[in-house]
């Protein structure tokens, strides 16, 4: 997967915008539904405000990606939930415990984040072409 970015400052940290494509509008999971462009951060180099470059992830990298942002946490939740079912506790300590097992999840995420920083898109400079 390849998509072209512009380089902008948010909050005082450049980092590489991506306009949404339709198909991309239709998922609503990056960002919480953001609506128009998703913000990357762009690992150290020579960026200047208005520079394009090239985001580049492959195909195992974004599955796996995938795999640890949304079946982790929901496989924490049902874990949650199968251990208070078997347990024997009614359903609101069920809830509960399914709920406990998908803050578990997305904690998780955030203790190993330096390590998945791997996953992230590979960031390139695009070749100016002039006509």
């Amino acid at each position: 997967m390849k998509r072209e970015a512009t380089v902008v400052e948010v909050n005082g940290r450049l980092m590489a915008e991506v306009v949404r494509t339709e198909a991309c509008l239709q998922c609503h999971a990056c960002q919480y539904g953001q609506k128009g462009r998703v913000l990357v951060e762009l690992p150290e180099g020579d960026y200047r405000v208005g520079d394009t470059v090239e985001l580049s992830l492959e195909d195992a990298r974004f599955a796996r990606a995938s795999l640890v942002a949304y079946a982790l946490p929901v496989a924490t939740l049902f874990l949650g939930l199968l251990i208070a079912a078997f347990a024997g506790l009614n359903e609101v300590w069920q809830a509960l415990c399914a709920l406990a097992g998908l803050g578990a999840g997305l904690a998780v995420i955030k203790i190993l984040e330096p390590r998945l920083r791997r996953l992230r898109p590979d960031v390139r400079p695009c070749d100016k072409k002039e006509e």
